[in-house]
């Protein structure tokens, strides 16, 4: 199972300013997803000195440091972003999953689930959670974490395909039992439908 890091999420929760701070946010954004790495930090350095405590500065650098897998230098950057803002859900997020991607599978969940009590919905976090319980062999703790993620964020393809490899695992359902996979695409599809007719309103 190759586990399926959303490292990079929190660059679309984070509204670009329009300023010079905010165009080296996007260009140190696209050189990172190039995967042009120095240059991106280097864009951001040259920021975090005009603003040394910008926690969407220092985080970035922490995920670029997590990408190159220098991850203690990649702890010491989200745990100086914590300092500033201790209760940042992004910041804590990317710490778990720091955690997650070096193996500290206890450091992982703990920040993960944080994550949860101060954004319930939080993409991805459900998702990594229910990998650490599967790593542990608790199969159907980690299904519950599974359906959990696509029931707040139907676009997780991780999340989708293992609750359908656990479901082919568990073999045929008892007599009587709903079949896991029609509840998931239920809630789903219901989820797709509530989102639509919002978006109808709001037009």
């Amino acid at each position: 199972m190759k586990p399926f890091y959303m490292t990079i999420l929190w660059l679309g929760l984070s509204p670009f300013q329009a300023d010079v701070r905010g165009e080296d946010i996007r260009q140190g954004d696209w050189l990172l997803y190039s995967r042009r790495y120095e240059e991106a930090m280097a864009l951001w350095e040259r920021a975090l000195e005009r603003s040394p405590d910008d926690v969407d500065l220092i985080l970035r650098l922490g995920v670029a440091l997590s990408l190159q897998e220098r991850y203690a230098e990649a702890e010491a950057m989200f745990k100086r972003a914590m300092r500033i803002e201790p209760e940042n859900p992004k910041v804590i997020y990317n710490l778990g999953l720091l955690y997650l991607r070096e193996g500290r599978n206890e450091r992982a969940l703990k920040y993960l689930r944080r994550t949860l009590e101060l954004v319930r919905w939080y993409p991805g976090a459900n998702y990594h959670i229910g990998l650490l319980y599967e790593r542990r062999g608790l199969k159907d703790k980690a299904l519950e974490f599974y359906v959990q993620e696509v029931n707040n964020n139907p676009a997780c393809a991780g999340a989708w395909e293992r609750i359908f490899a656990l479901k082919d695992r568990k073999g045929p359902e008892r007599k009587g039992e709903i079949p896991m996979w029609t509840v998931v695409l239920t809630l789903g599809a219901a989820f797709v439908l509530y989102w639509l007719g919002t978006r109808r309103r709001e037009g």
